[in-house]
Parts: C-alpha cells; sequence; structure tokens
C-alpha cells in the first residue's frame, strides 16, 4: 500500500467490508471512522444508505449494482455456511432493488467501476477503481486513480495535504 499511497486505497474483504483504508481514501470519501463497523460495506452503503460521496449515472448505478450483487452471490457459492455472509444478505433483502437483483441469480466478479466524488471542499474528483484480488485469499485491494484528462490528480494531491480537515464551514 505504500507504494501507492499517492491514491486513494482501501482494503475489503469478500463481502465489500471495508477492513483497512489509508489517509487519502479518508480525505476523498469522508472518514470510514464516523461509521459503525457494520456499517462500513459497500453493499449496504448502495443498497440500504448512501455511497458515501459518489455520484452515479443511473446507467452505472445499474452495471454497480448487478456486478456487485453478482460478485456476492459467488461469494454465497465459496462460502455457503458462512453465518456472517447469510446475516448480510438478510439484511439487504430489505431493499426491494436488491431482492430483485438477487432473485436473477447471476454470478460474477466486481472488477473496476468509475467513480465521480463529491468532495464538499475540492469539487468534484472523476476517478477510475480498479480491483487487485490477493491470490489464495478474500481481500481485495481497490487503488481510486485519477480518471485522465480531468483535474482529478490535481484535486487528489490537495486532498493528500490537508487530509480530513474541513476547508468550509459545517451548517
Amino acid at each position: 500500500m505504500d507504494q501507492l499511497a499517492g491514491n486513494p486505497l482501501a482494503i475489503y474483504d469478500a463481502t465489500w467490508q471495508l477492513l483497512h483504508w489509508n489517509p487519502l481514501f479518508a480525505a476523498t470519501f469522508g472518514d470510514p471512522t464516523v461509521r459503525g463497523v457494520g456499517d462500513r460495506n459497500v453493499l449496504v452503503w448502495q443498497f440500504l444508505g448512501e455511497l458515501p460521496r459518489v455520484r452515479q449515472t443511473a446507467a452505472e448505478r445499474v452495471a454497480f449494482e448487478e456486478s456487485l450483487v453478482a460478485d456476492l452471490r459467488a461469494t454465497t457459492s465459496r462460502y455457503p455456511d458462512d453465518p456472517d455472509l447469510a446475516a448480510l444478505v438478510s439484511r439487504l433483502n430489505r431493499s426491494p432493488r436488491f431482492c430483485e437483483l438477487w432473485s436473477r441469480r447471476a454470478v460474477g466478479g466486481h472488477q473496476s467501476a468509475h467513480k465521480l466524488v463529491q468532495h464538499p471542499d475540492v469539487g468534484d474528483i472523476a476517478v477510475n477503481s480498479d480491483i487487485l484480488n490477493t491470490q489464495d485469499t478474500n481481500l481485495r485491494l481497490v487503488v481510486y486513480t485519477p480518471q485522465p484528462g480531468t483535474d482529478a490528480r490535481s484535486r487528489l494531491e490537495f486532498l493528500a495535504a490537508i487530509g480530513v480537515q474541513r476547508m468550509s464551514p459545517q451548517g
């Protein structure tokens, strides 16, 4: 992670539970510690809450949700008796959209996405998220890199300097 520290980084498990992040991730997406550990899950954010600071077009949202659910389905096939995984699926079933996608029984892997992060102090940051899977583990390193042709790199460099401190007054 140290070699990639110029980018927001996060480590997730097979259920998309956020396990670790670098300071630039917190500065870009918001401090994960303001949420309880059980609420630091991409699927929970997407289907039961709000993905922190991420704006998606309708098409991006559909593709992202389909990919995440297919990836979770693949995880349940690898760990059919995991009680924590069953509890997560049960919790997500409160979302009609999740139920619809889950009923399709699609299996796949989530590999990458484009995101537009709406940061309250530096404005929109266009990033690509690339998932690096570790061999023989269920850990995923997600690296958020600036989209080419945007000013995202300079915005990320500024965030690296200021960290999670707020530049604008909170209302």
